[in-house]
């Protein structure tokens, strides 16, 4: 019986930069491959979201991706834009601006592979600063190549975000409700479901993969329009770049959606992402012009669930926000943390300066009188361009 130690392992990776879009679309297979066995990876580091990122100019800098090999097999990789300030190279995660977790893609087999990565963005000072908005507690993968960063030297600090409640299945519905909700609460979800029925005509459509052409998306764009978003103005689906996103997704079979009707008239929809036995409660909306009485949001989340828990999803989670909605169903907690991490006098230096924003930022009476001083400067912008 042979036995390879980590040091032979690490001989055996390979690291190969990629700067630009252009080197990486010959990657398509290997990419859709590292991703299939990355079981722990979110759908954010898939190749169609950060693809259509990219093809979207919705990066900051230039596309740079890090990739390990074990021989033919890619086992990581790292897509990052690289801007310039001050002279200080910073690198951001390829996704950043959309509430997402993002980070390294790494198959969990081939860990040791992340050290030498980390030898090489040092040696090679291919960014001197780190930061990303969307760290995710659980993300094992990214937070132990920051580790490894810190003993390169790196300043490292995170920040804590946002919470991201879940729920964590692996049962049947009917188990999930006895273990997470009284009697009481049970029998009054019940309850309004069957009110429902019995005053309108109750239908829910599920899309998946090809099913969900542009005149699907377009549904649940108009149900967005009309919900609560409209108040704050920003249909957001309705923008090309999220059509791509979205449909991109699906067709890559990560996209679902479900479409609930009242009366034969669209009501709600949900939009979720759902790989490796998880399941990612993306985009939701209800039409504003129904009663608050029906509840369709909680019926359509309700049934959403109940579909996971026939497919033996494991978890179910809401990603960033603390909407009551939202712990009412989950089981439990996870987090979001902004993170930075600087090497040398400058790269430091840099750091430094976010986390100290960050942490200002948390105080509640300036984030309150940042808000009002962006409004204000809105209000000026549109009084200039209205003359």
């Amino acid at each position: 019986m042979s036995c390879e130690t980590d040091s032979q392992q690490d001989e055996r990776i390979s690291l190969q930069i990629i700067e630009g879009s252009g080197g990486i679309s010959d990657l398509d297979k290997d990419w859709d491959d590292l991703f299939a066995r990355a079981v722990d990876a979110p759908p954010f580091l898939s190749r169609p979201w950060i693809s259509t990122y990219i093809d979207e100019g919705r990066i900051k800098g230039i596309p740079l991706f890090i990739l390990a090999w074990y021989g033919t097999k890619l086992v990581a990789l790292f897509p990052l834009a690289v801007r310039k300030c001050l002279n200080v190279k910073i690198a951001v995660p390829i996704g950043t601006g959309q509430g997402s977790y993002l980070g390294l893609l790494l198959d969990s087999d081939y860990a040791f592979a992340v050290e030498t990565m980390v030898d090489r963005i040092v040696s090679k000072k291919i960014f001197d600063v780190y930061c990303s908005m969307d760290l995710y507690s659980e993300d094992m993968a990214t937070n132990g190549l920051l580790d490894h960063m810190v003993k390169k030297d790196h300043f490292c600090r995170r920040v804590y975000r946002n919470p991201c409640p879940c729920i964590r299945l692996g049962c049947s519905y009917e188990a999930y409700l006895e273990g997470t909700k009284s009697a009481k609460s049970r029998q009054t979800l019940r309850r309004k479901e069957r009110q429902l029925h019995k005053k309108h005509k109750v239908n829910v459509e599920y899309y998946e993969g090809d099913e969900v052409t542009s005149m699907v998306f377009d549904r649940i764009a108009s149900i967005q329009k009309e919900s609560w978003m409209k108040r704050r103005g920003a249909a957001i689906l309705e923008l090309p770049f999220y059509r791509k996103l979205l449909l991109a997704m699906s067709h890559a079979g990560i996209g679902r959606v479900w479409i609930m009707t009242i009366d034969g008239a669209d009501a709600a929809f949900v939009y979720a992402l759902v790989t490796h036995k998880k399941f990612y409660y993306a985009w939701t909306a209800f039409k504003l012009g129904y009663a608050s009485s029906l509840s369709i949001g909680q019926f359509l989340t309700n049934w959403t669930i109940r579909d996971a828990c026939r497919e033996g999803i494991l978890l179910y989670d809401f990603e960033h926000g603390d909407a009551e909605y939202k712990y009412f169903w989950s089981t439990d907690n996870y987090s979001v943390y902004r993170v930075v991490a600087g090497r040398g006098f400058c790269g430091s230096f840099v750091a430094g300066v976010y986390f100290v924003v960050w942490r200002l930022a948390r105080i509640k009476w300036l984030k309150d009188y940042y808000r009002r001083l962006r409004r204000k400067i809105r209000g000026l912008k549109h009084e200039v361009v209205a003359s």
